[in-house]
């Protein structure tokens, strides 16, 4: 992999659709290499720059070619969706003088990359947002920290992993994961975008469930000379009843649900309806006190996690974030007093988000995120 190769590298386009109009808002630049190399995707691509030490290299390479495909192809206020790779968020956007707005210009960081880890990547993201691009988190959902990375990053766009859109016409525990996406996103402001879209029953889904951006094969490969503006969507009623979705017990969504708390890297657990803690994660114990034990398979109004307002009146009654996410029927954060194993207090926010039956369409529960408030923000 020389000059000579990396001269030879192409731009594939794929479009990004409005699911509620079928306009093309943008479009994501793919590198591709010779057809006859041994070299031709991305992860070929960086695994054998990486080796030779040519991976800063080949990452400006790419993203000039993205821009001046953008600069060559986009139309009114299309934005060029660039992949980032946070190894080299140190290297400038543009080589030279800017061909392209920061306006016109998403920049996507995938979550594969440990990016909460790398403080100087942090730091130019705040640049990049800053300077007026908007930040894009790529493959949410399968990568390293969940929620945590939201919150660092503050991104303007999330896109949901292929893994939980493939199928999710016939599988109700990924409509489960990716309707509390949705409540997370509409709570923090953020937009999401599904990836891998790639049949009319997949995209019927999403557009019921109200996910705002789409990108797949079903809406245009990508290509040199990709799908324009606007995509033709297909009418309502193409879900496939012939092999309705099974069944799937409260427990199940439950279980499903603690599966993300124990792997996520914030403090998070799971708490049902009856306000039985059923899942208590490692980030958890370390900032409260509290070990699995203790909490797992307790109500919060034992003892062991009662909530207070900042006037140290209990929650536990009528106002508890879980309370408060059931009647409001979406995600609800709010500023509450918590206790230590210790005993001492410490001011915490809480974002609860529903868990629902996708049968009975009820409440069963929510997903409780928190983190200790910074006494800088007290005031605020």
């Amino acid at each position: 992999m020389g000059t000579e190769f990396l001269d030879g590298l192409w731009v594939a386009a794929q479009p990004i659709v409005d699911l509620s109009t079928g306009d093309v808002v943008g479009y994501e630049t793919l590198i591709r290499g010779h057809s006859d190399s041994a070299w031709t995707s991305p992860a070929q691509l960086f695994a054998e720059a990486l080796s030779q030490d040519l991976g800063a290299v080949l990452e400006a390479r790419c993203r000039a070619l993205g821009i001046d495909w953008a600069v060559k192809h986009l139309t009114g206020t299309q934005k060029l969706f660039l992949n980032i790779n946070g190894k080299f968020a140190g290297l400038p956007i543009h080589e030279h003088e800017p061909s392209l707005t920061t306006a016109r210009m998403a920049l996507e960081i995938s979550e594969d990359h440990n990016t909460l880890e790398n403080a100087d990547c942090l730091q130019q993201i705040q640049r990049w947002r800053e300077d007026g691009y908007d930040i894009v988190i790529d493959d949410y959902g399968v990568g390293y920290a969940g929620l945590g990375l939201l919150l660092a990053i503050q991104p303007h766009i999330v896109k949901i992993d292929r893994s939980l859109i493939t199928g999710i016409d016939r599988h109700t525990m990924r409509q489960s994961v990716v309707t509390h996406f949705r409540d997370l996103a509409l709570d923090q402001g953020i937009t999401l975008l599904a990836e891998g879209i790639e049949t009319a029953a997949e995209l019927h889904v999403l557009q019921q469930m109200g996910i705002p951006l789409g990108q797949g094969f079903f809406l245009g490969r990508p290509q040199v000379e990709p799908v324009a503006s606007p995509v033709l969507l297909p009418t309502k009623g193409l879900i496939d009843v012939s092999q309705p979705a099974a069944p799937v017990s409260e427990q199940e969504i439950l279980q499903k649900a603690s599966d993300m708390a124990y792997n996520t890297s914030f403090p998070t657990y799971v708490v049902t309806r009856t306000r039985r803690i059923v899942a208590w994660n490692e980030a958890a114990v370390m900032l409260t006190g509290w070990s699995q034990s203790q909490i797992e398979q307790h109500r919060c109004h034992e003892g062991r996690l009662n909530h207070h307002d900042l006037m140290g009146r209990p929650l536990c009654v009528g106002a508890c974030p879980l309370v408060w996410t059931m009647v409001k029927n979406r995600a609800h954060k709010q500023r509450v007093l918590g206790s230590g194993a210790d005993g001492q207090p410490f001011e915490v926010e809480v974002l609860a988000s529903p868990l629902w039956d996708p049968v009975t369409h009820k409440i069963i529960g929510a997903v409780e995120y928190f983190w200790e408030v910074d006494k800088a923000d007290l005031s605020s």
